[in-house]
């Protein structure tokens, strides 16, 4: 119901705006992540922790984007002077409850990151070890913000039914400060960990052996998080709306912010598993080669990364004229070379076997010897 007021501010309403960006975002983020599971499953055939933790995330996402539109429907980015009493009661209740589920959607995301990065640096045993002291602090600090969200006040219930006039129990609560306080360092370490997840691969791409367009374009794609960063630092700021009077139209913007952040890092943690199936669209590699690299077991690396972002860039390593004076590889020497075909080109090229040589022939001559077929791009296998 809503209330009738002739005096305050005038009943202005932010809420469809609220659900506009809200289902967008997530509509988005389902794709994006959607399209993950299947790159991961159906065409890498590897799907690890990294996807299972952000898969996880993306369902607190979600359960986030479902209580926001309760909140809206309930008054949220309205002015409380128009609203029933009890829609306030009940829009400041499921507010407080929205903030496990977004806190934790946003630090599952970051760990999902994080894992994702331990899988890439590989053997780098002092950035494993960074990354893995962010996965616990980023767990603790999230998990420490729920806590005292709930804790704070005794009973639970009181934390919304403190705006009861005729409330039938008494209760206590710590200071506003308190959640306000703690909300600020967990916001400002929040924004901290974005940036360091983004920045952390740049300084390893750029000593890759690769064409400065390419380093740009993967570390561009590895430091999405910069945007996430963004939308925590906007959130934090937002805080000092926790204890206003008018608290359903100055959280508006808040609610607006936490749900970006967490759709934010799941479509800037998903983009860049989304290689492979940017390769086969665009017809670069064969959805073959994935696959045999799925029955291989092998995780993402920088080379990886590297060739799925950038194979087609380096046909000119190799000269045109190499194919014109050599002759094609024959079924049986792409066997023994290890070659894996993909259509009409080769992943790799490497020296032809020697064996079986015809007798008479020149021995050294033929140990020198490189048959090299003329190819369209590079990859790992």
């Amino acid at each position: 119901m809503e209330a009738t007021a002739s005096y305050g501010p005038p009943n202005l309403n932010k809420g469809p705006g609220i659900l506009a960006v809200s289902w967008i975002e997530a509509g988005v983020g389902l794709v994006v992540l959607s399209a993950r599971i299947y790159t991961r499953s159906r065409i890498v055939r590897n799907m690890g922790w990294d996807d299972w933790t952000m898969v996880f995330a993306t369902i607190l996402a979600l359960v986030t984007t479902i209580l926001v539109t309760l909140e809206v429907n309930f008054g949220v980015g309205r002015h409380a002077i128009h609203l029933e009493p009890q829609d306030v009661i009940s829009a400041v209740k499921i507010i407080w409850l929205t903030v496990p589920f977004s806190t934790m959607s946003a630090c599952f995301g970051k760990i999902s990151i994080s894992l994702l990065l331990m899988q890439i640096i590989n053997r780098n045993r002092a950035g494993k070890i960074f990354l893995s002291c962010l996965i616990i602090t980023l767990f603790i600090v999230n998990l420490l913000l729920t806590i005292i969200t709930f804790a704070q006040c005794r009973p639970v219930t009181f934390l919304w039914d403190k705006l009861n006039p005729h409330v039938g129990y008494a209760g206590k609560c710590w200071s506003p400060d308190v959640q306000k306080n703690y909300g600020y360092f967990q916001g400002a370490f929040s924004s901290a960990s974005d940036l360091a997840l983004a920045i952390f691969p740049v300084p390893i791409i750029w000593k890759l052996q690769m064409k400065l367009r390419v380093k740009l374009g993967l570390a561009a794609v590895l430091s999405l998080g910069v945007v996430a960063a963004a939308a925590a630092c906007i959130k934090t700021v937002e805080l000092r709306n926790l204890a206003t009077p008018d608290f359903t139209w100055d959280a508006t913007d808040l609610v607006y912010w936490y749900i970006t952040e967490n759709w934010i890092i799941v479509i800037a943690a998903c983009i860049p598993t989304l290689a492979p199936l940017y390769s086969i669209l665009r017809g670069k590699q064969s959805r073959e080669s994935f696959l045999q690299q799925g029955r291989h077991r092998h995780r993402l690396s920088f080379d990886k990364l590297k060739t799925w972002f950038g194979s087609w860039k380096f046909h000119s390593l190799f000269s045109n004229r190499s194919s014109e004076h050599s002759p094609s590889l024959t079924k049986s020497s792409q066997k023994d070379s290890g070659l894996v075909c993909s259509g009409d080109s080769f992943k790799t090229v490497v020296p032809a076997k020697e064996s079986h040589l015809a007798e008479g022939h020149n021995e050294l001559q033929a140990r020198n010897q490189m048959e090299i077929e003329k190819t369209t791009q590079v990859s790992i296998v």
